[in-house]
């Protein structure tokens, strides 16, 4: 099977194409690349790149795994419209997966027998998108939610924790402080694209269209009475 992950919803765009996975001759190809903004642009010159690299054509993808969020209002659309024009254009599988669980399949998170693993992601306004995981079973253990600063305590479950992303010390600090057990490993991790094409290669495609997950409403809204009226025949 072979399979194209993207992700755009946070300050990286990240990119893999994973070649008959599933299967002895598996290999994966993966690039991330730091942007604020520019994923529009440059999504699809990279997906070119690495196909190319890895000898297939955009016909030769089965499926198609996509990050729906928590992120970037813009960014998180960027690459759901992507994947939904692979699927008009090619009938592709689609995968859906969020960004947390993205982070939280990353092998570079070492996390200690007994712990579990909460992927913390800053969301400004003293908010920050979590989503906590079973790491030993590699389950998620509820959906992502958008967190308050006075609420980051409630994170704990009676079991260690490991602290993952760019609100990870906020997060620590406060399960510590209020009497719960937690430690971080703050350094920022994108999305692994390369950890979900795997993943996607055994889980069941969507069946619905799939949609963005932003957890907040967008900062733009139409001004009241600000709208034209439709013209007359």
């Amino acid at each position: 099977m072979n399979v194209l992950a993207l992700d755009t919803c946070f300050p990286a765009l990240s990119v893999a194409v994973g070649s008959n996975l599933a299967s002895p001759r598996a290999r994966v190809l993966s690039r991330t690349e730091p942007m604020a903004t520019g994923h529009a642009e440059r999504l699809l010159p990279l997906i070119d790149e690495l196909l190319d690299e890895a000898r297939l054509a955009v016909a030769d993808i089965d499926r198609v795994v996509v990050t729906v969020g928590p992120g970037s209002f813009t960014g998180t659309r960027i690459g759901i419209a992507a994947a939904r024009a692979f699927k008009l254009a090619r009938n592709m599988a689609l995968v859906p997966i969020t960004s947390l669980e993205a982070i939280a399949l990353s092998p570079l998170i070492a996390a200690a027998p007994g712990e579990d693993v909460v992927v913390a992601v800053d969301a400004h306004r003293g908010e920050a998108y979590v989503q906590v995981f079973d790491a030993a079973a590699c389950q998620t253990l509820g959906a992502p939610r958008i967190l308050a600063l006075s609420d980051f305590a409630s994170l704990q479950r009676g079991r260690p924790l490991l602290a993952i992303g760019t609100a990870a010390l906020a997060v620590t600090e406060a399960i510590n402080a209020s009497g719960g057990e937690a430690r971080a490993q703050s350094d920022m991790i994108f999305p692994d694209m390369a950890a979900a094409a795997i993943w996607a290669a055994t889980r069941e495609p969507a069946t619905a269209p799939i949609e963005p997950l932003y957890l907040r409403p967008p900062d733009a809204k139409p001004q009241e009475g600000k709208s034209l009226e439709r013209a007359g025949a």
